[in-house]
């Protein structure tokens, strides 16, 4: 995943936004684009009548300045040699169309090495004469502040949210001993339990709350990793919810005065609202729920969520 200012995206993501820019902005140009099946010739597109050719690329996560280059300038020697190799085929699907500006385009560019690297691979695809390059063939290089108002009239066509992520956002780091974590769960379990701390089953009521809580945080990383494996895009918007609505429990938490189970009850329902509302259709009342009941036993085990 690699945060912008538009989102965090992944490969295919970018590629997708990618594709609905070009169509919009190069529409008058001849744009067409290039699926990959059958086969990936170092081109997703082209414009036919300005000559313009197109190839995305996004990090697969936020890579130091070095290595940001380093596969930037690898993903642009791969596919220039595929644009070069695959010649025959290239110039059956341009026909009469020479490409002059062969752009790439990615999120963010690491460094003003790419541009010679750029000039380099520049110079070999000219000296190599191909049918289906212009003789004033050049290799640009695009950032996403190329297509911003392109970006953000298709995010509000799509009723998208706006993003601000820096980063991709995340969960804290579980960084305390086990047996703290467990301490906790049982002081907030016995603070829960407290109206019925004179029951004959009070014992019995306890092990079963702290026992469930306790199951319920050991999974919940692995629970919102399962998420991140099928759908991305979809877990970076949820962390960026849990980690905003957070603040709100940070709040509420201070200024509260009912019981601690109230405070705890409360949460979860606020959060499986939230989750509802602002995510749906992927998540409905059930699975809004798994990831409430999953989350609120991190916040008891870690302290974000408190009765003191």
């Amino acid at each position: 995943m690699f945060a912008t200012a538009f989102g965090v995206f992944n490969g295919t993501s970018w590629e997708n936004l990618c594709q609905l820019v070009f169509k919009r902005k190069y529409g008058v140009d001849g744009y067409q684009h290039i699926p990959v099946s059958p086969g990936d010739y170092g081109l997703e597109g082209y414009t036919s009548i300005t000559g313009y050719g197109f190839q995305c690329y996004c990090p697969e996560k936020q890579y130091t300045r070095t290595e940001l280059y380093e596969k930037q300038r690898d993903k642009i020697t791969t596919d220039i040699n595929k644009f070069q190799d695959n010649k025959k085929d290239l110039e059956d699907i341009l026909g009469p169309v020479k490409i002059k500006n062969w752009i790439f385009v990615t999120p963010e560019l690491a460094s003003n090495a790419l541009l010679r690297h750029a000039r380099k691979k520049e110079r070999e695809v000219k000296a190599a004469k191909l049918p289906h390059v212009d003789d004033d063939f050049r290799i640009l290089l695009h950032d996403v502040e190329h297509y911003m108002i392109e970006i953000r009239q298709i995010q509000s066509t799509q009723g998208q949210a706006l993003d601000f992520f820096s980063t991709p956002p995340k969960l804290d780091n579980l960084t305390g001993p086990p047996e703290e974590y467990e301490a906790n769960l049982r002081r907030k379990s016995i603070a829960r339990l407290e109206p019925k701390s004179g029951s004959v089953a009070y014992g019995r009521l306890l092990d079963s709350l702290v026992g469930s809580t306790s199951k319920s945080f050991i999974e919940a990383d692995n629970f919102l990793h399962n998420i991140e494996k099928s759908a991305p895009l979809l877990h970076a918007r949820l962390i960026a919810l849990i980690n905003e609505f957070e603040n709100d429990v940070r709040e509420k938490t201070i200024v509260w005065c009912g019981s601690a189970d109230e405070l705890t009850a409360s949460v979860t329902n606020g959060l499986i609202s939230r989750i509802v509302h602002d995510l749906q259709p992927e998540f409905n009342q059930t699975n809004a729920s798994q990831v409430a009941r999953h989350i609120v036993a991190r916040w008891l085990a870690i302290c974000q969520l408190d009765y003191e």
